[in-house]
């Protein structure tokens, strides 16, 4: 009895390709200083961001699902003086980018609440930060006022 490899090869392959998805989830290769590139593989609940060039020549960075990601975050406050057709005047800095470095990517991050995030918009009066930010879908909103630490977590 002769056996048609042609037919059992491709068989061969889509069985090794299921039992190899079920153990390993991505292989990454790193490039070397010396030009060998070396493959280590990696499972999905390890990774915590990936950056990559794009064709502009612009780094990017894609994070984990499951991670902090900074939507807005300001620190500063509101003075009752009357000045504009809404009866206050603020006073804020733009926190974001300060925050974004910090805290985006990981599932955890402490901030010292002061004005060496971006700055004292509102000298000698009490100021606090606010920050909104996502973990996965969820929207999460944080306040404190300065000196205090602030804690953000994605669990």
């Amino acid at each position: 009895m002769i056996r048609d490899n042609r037919k059992i090869f491709p068989l061969l392959v889509i069985l090794g390709m299921l039992f190899t998805v079920s153990t390993l989830h991505a292989e990454m290769k790193i490039t070397l200083k010396d030009g060998k590139v070396i493959n280590v593989p990696v499972k999905k609940e390890d990774v915590q961001s990936v950056e990559f060039g794009s064709e502009s020549g612009k780094t990017e960075k894609v994070l984990a699902e499951k991670t902090i990601r900074i939507q807005s975050a300001k620190y500063g406050n509101v003075s009752f003086e009357l000045g504009n057709e809404l009866g206050y005047k603020q006073y804020f800095c733009n926190a974001g980018p300060a925050l974004i470095k910090k805290c985006n990517g990981h599932d955890k991050c402490k901030i010292i609440v002061g004005s060496t995030i971006c700055g004292d918009p509102y000298p000698g009066r009490g100021k606090y930060l606010y920050v909104e930010y996502t973990c996965g879908n969820k929207l999460k909103r944080a306040k404190n006022t300065q000196t205090e630490v602030m804690v953000l977590k994605c669990p």
